[in-house]
This record gives structure tokens, sequence and C-alpha cells, in this order.
């Protein structure tokens, strides 16, 4: 009999549950094709970019009215496993809000739906991808073909999009200014050995009832991190205090939610740690988002978390 509290069986068990919980609001229109006669940065903006052995596909938004010389933030966007860039745009409906803001926005598509988070696991990883090279050459080739500005490079993620945000800010070439993860905790071993290139400000956004990345995590020593182990372990690497200002926000849509903020002070190069808690929250992007299954759990609308990233990373120092 297989032992539940094993951290292995307990990593097969979640990334069942991520692959039945994902396929049922999964996009398949994207199928990433290989193409060895491209080289790497070759591509059409907002349909393709060469990395590796894939031609990697993409949603593009770009704000209108950019003035000659204007240099734009570029805001990168990580959904699920099972999804697509171009569905998990829709399912956000992020646009107004990202052009009021003035960023540029690219929703890549994993490989087969999934992310490489650095467990060894996921179907991306099984064939070989890179995805910390994947963004690096799309960050590349956007500045190269779009008014970008570098020093303003922002990643957020859903679920295994939000891993890869973690692992992205650990290990990239050049760290992104800010991440935002919804629902979606690091692996251990990207989490142990963390050394960011530059210090980055960190949004930890999750349901504290999520059936599927549990709050909690998946016991002592298991593949990924909880939520709390998360939290500390950014507020080590960056560096602030540990004690957090807190902050509570009432059901007032009588949803069934509530949501409790912790800020952390004083951390290096002035960066910043936020966790937003979703107290009854499931496995969503809150706020008005959606369709979401039932198995995901509840839906928080006393939470915009399209509006907290954009208000955490225009709340962030460029580099």
């Amino acid at each position: 009999m297989t032992n539940p509290a094993d951290p292995c069986v307990a990593w097969r068990i979640l990334s069942l549950a991520l692959l039945i919980g994902a396929t049922a609001c999964a996009d398949s229109t994207t199928t990433p094709a290989i193409d060895l006669s491209k080289q790497e940065g070759e591509g059409e903006v907002g349909h393709w970019v060469h990395a590796g052995l894939y031609d990697r596909t993409y949603d593009l938004r770009v704000p209108d009215g950019i003035a000659a010389g204007d240099r734009r933030p570029l805001l990168i966007v990580l959904h699920g496993a099972g999804d697509t860039g171009h569905g998990f745009r829709a399912r956000i409906a992020a646009d107004a809000r990202t052009d009021e803001a003035g960023f540029i926005t690219v929703y890549p598509d994993g490989v087969g739906g999934e992310w490489a988070t650095g467990c060894g696991c996921t179907a991306a990883e099984l064939v070989g991808v890179d995805d910390v090279a994947f963004l690096n050459t799309l960050v590349r080739q956007l500045a190269t073909e779009l008014p970008v500005d570098t020093a303003r490079v922002y990643v957020a993620g859903y679920s295994q999009g939000a891993q890869l945000a973690h692992r992205y800010a650990c290990t990239s070439e050049r760290a992104p200014v800010g991440i935002v993860a919804v629902a979606g905790m690091p692996v251990r071993g990207v989490a142990d050995g963390c050394t960011p290139a530059a210090p980055v400000s960190v949004m930890v956004i999750h349901g504290d009832a999520d059936p599927v990345m549990l709050y909690g995590g998946f016991g002592s020593g298991a593949p990924i991190l909880s939520v709390p182990e998360t939290v500390a372990t950014w507020v080590e690497v960056l560096g602030c205090a540990p004690t957090p200002a807190e902050e509570t926000r009432a059901d007032a849509n009588r949803d069934g939610t509530t949501v409790s903020i912790e800020r952390y002070p004083e951390c290096e190069a002035g960066v910043r740690v936020q966790l937003d808690r979703v107290n009854g929250g499931g496995h969503t992007w809150p706020g008005p988002t959606g369709p979401w299954p039932k198995s995901t759990g509840k839906l928080s609308r006393n939470l915009d978390a399209t509006a907290e990233m954009i208000a955490f990373f225009t709340g962030v120092e460029a580099r």
C-alpha cells in the first residue's frame, strides 16, 4: 500500500491533481511545433520565438499610443498546467487594465500546456524544455522589436505558471524586477538554491482552502514548499524583517472569503515581499475572472488579483 505522506507519493498525487484540474479549463488551440531550421530569436512578434528545440508561441498585447522614444514595462503572464496563453488571457480579462498601466503584456504557451518548474517531472521537462532560457530569449526578442524597458520586466503566474515565476526569479540571467505568484509555490530544490541575480520584489496570492496547491503544503520535506515556507524563503533570501505589517479585509461581497495581507518591511535594496492570503479561497485567480471548474474551490471577489498585481508592480522601483 502506498503511503500518501511519502513526499514522492504526494508529488505524484499533486501532479495528477494538477493535470485533472487544469484540463477542465484548457484551451488546446495552440500546439508547439519543432523546427530546427530557425535560429534563436527569429520569429514574428505576437506569434512565436525559437528557443531550444521548439518554436514557442505566445499572445501579445501592446497598448495604443506609444510615443516615439517611449519605453514601456514588459509583463509576462504564465498560465497554469493544461492551458495556453490565449486561454488564460481570456480567463483573467486583464487587457484594459494592463493597457491603462502602460504594460506591454505577453502570454506565452508552455510546451504541451506545461512548464519546466524544476521538479524534473512535468511534461515540458520530460522532453527537455528549458523555460528559463525560453523566457530570457523572449525578453531579448521583444526588446529588439518593441519599445520594451528591460529595466522593468515583471512576471506573474498562476498555479504551475506561478512555480515557474518563482524559478525564473531565482535563476534567470537577469532577475525580473518583481513577480506575482498566484496559487503556486516553488519546487523545494529551486527554493533551496535560490540566488537571484538581483533583488526582486515578490507577491504571493493564495487561498488557504486551495484543494490543488495546498496552502499548508504536502508534508515535511515534500518536493514542493508550503505557502508559509515560500514566504519565509523569500523573506530570508531578500533580507527582510521577519515580522510583517498586517491588514485584514472583510467579506464585503458576502462570498464566504476574507483576505489577510502581510507586508514584510526593510528588505534589501528597497524590494518588497507581500502575502495576500484568501481565507476560504480556492485554486483560482481571485476577482472578476473565470470560468473555473468547481473542483478548484471558491472564487473570491474580495480580492482582485489583477488589480493587486498591477498596483504591486507599478509600486516597485525599476532597476
